[in-house]
Parts: structure tokens; sequence; C-alpha cells
């Protein structure tokens, strides 16, 4: 009976430690404003190994930021909303398929984080983050794998021959998908490293989490 009565508070105490308040909301808001801006910034760059770098340079940049709105929220459905956040954030400019991608990537980054304090663990945020950007990535290939002809045609209106074929090539290309993705991966580890030592020697110590 004591066993179970303690089992019982467990839950009790994890359920209300996972609820929402609107200060969390307004944390996640305020610090995805900040990561989409630096993802924004990344993407204005032309060169063509942008398209295979790219997302792992922002990841990396991205990733002390992560560490510390993660740590500050500490709850489930962070690496969720903010999937949602920024596909909600492409779809405003027509980029429908980057909120139902990024909301199945954020369904499975929760899965990947699902556990007790999971958000205040260094490994668990890093393994969670770095998919997060391997969905992004996948991104520029959904729709080259499902749509490809309506994709191109849409494309050839403001694309020169040249820059569609160096798109196609770098999201149609299995090999460079998967380097891809291993770039965005391996960024979002480093970023969450690099955000963790700061964490650790900076921000905990200003009591910002």
């Amino acid at each position: 009976m004591q066993a179970q009565a303690q089992s019982q508070v467990h839950k009790q105490n994890t359920t209300v430690h996972n609820r929402w308040r609107m200060r969390d909301f307004i944390t996640l808001a305020i610090f995805n404003v900040v990561m989409m801006i630096i993802l924004t910034v990344g993407g204005m760059f032309a060169h063509p190994i942008a398209y295979l770098v790219g997302a792992g340079v922002v990841a990396l940049f991205n990733g002390p930021i992560y560490m510390v709105m993660a740590n500050k929220i500490g709850k489930r459905g962070v690496l969720f909303f903010s999937s949602l956040l920024v596909g909600l954030y492409f779809m405003a400019f027509g980029f429908v398929y980057f909120l139902i991608t990024l909301a199945l990537i954020g369904i499975l980054c929760e899965l990947v984080m699902w556990g007790s304090d999971t958000y205040k663990n260094p490994v668990r945020n890093a393994i969670g983050y770095g998919l997060f950007y391997v969905g992004y990535s996948l991104c520029g290939v959904v729709p080259i794998v499902f749509f490809k002809e309506q994709y191109v045609a849409i494309l050839e209106q403001s694309y020169s021959p040249d820059k569609l074929g160096t798109l196609l090539y770098y999201y149609g290309t299995p090999g460079m998908v998967l380097t891809m993705c291993a770039i965005s991966f391996a960024g979002g580890l480093a970023g969450c490293y690099i955000g963790n030592t700061l964490l650790k020697k900076h921000v905990a110590k200003a009591r910002l989490v």
C-alpha cells in the first residue's frame, strides 16, 4: 500500500511538473524567435555548399541558445512546440510541407526525450536537438520525394537552370542527403556541448536557469 501511495504521489508530482504555464510559452517564443533569426540569416548564404552544411552551422550557433531554453523550461514538449513554431514560420512563406515535416519530427524528438527531467539532461538534449536539425534538413528533401514535378515547376519560375540543378543534386542525391543529415546532427551535438559548457560556467551562476 505504501509503495502504491508513493507511486501515485510521484505520478502527480510529475504531472504538475510537466504542466506548461504562460511564462513557459513566453520563454519558448522568445528563444525561438532568436533562433529563427539566426536560422534565417544562415539561409541567406547562396553558396552551393550551404545546402550541405547550412543546417549544421545553424545548429552549432543555436545550440547554446537551445540549451538555456531547454533547461529554463525543463518540461516535455519543448522540441515539439519549437518544431511547430519553426514550421509555422516557414508556412507563412508558403512552405506548408515544412510544418507537416517538422511536426512529425517534433513528435519523434519527444519520444527520444521521453522520461523524467530529460530536458535537463545534456546528452538527451543533444540527441533530441540534433534530431530536430536532421528533420530540418529533410524539409528540403520531402517535396522532391513526394511531388517533384510540381515542386520543380514552381522553382523554375525563380531559379536559374544552374541553381535549380545544384539544389536538386544536393536534395535529390541519397549520398548528399545522408551527408547533410550527418553534418546537421553533428552540428547539433557540438552546439549542445558548447551550450552545456557555457551553462555550467556562466548561465547557472547568473541564475538564469
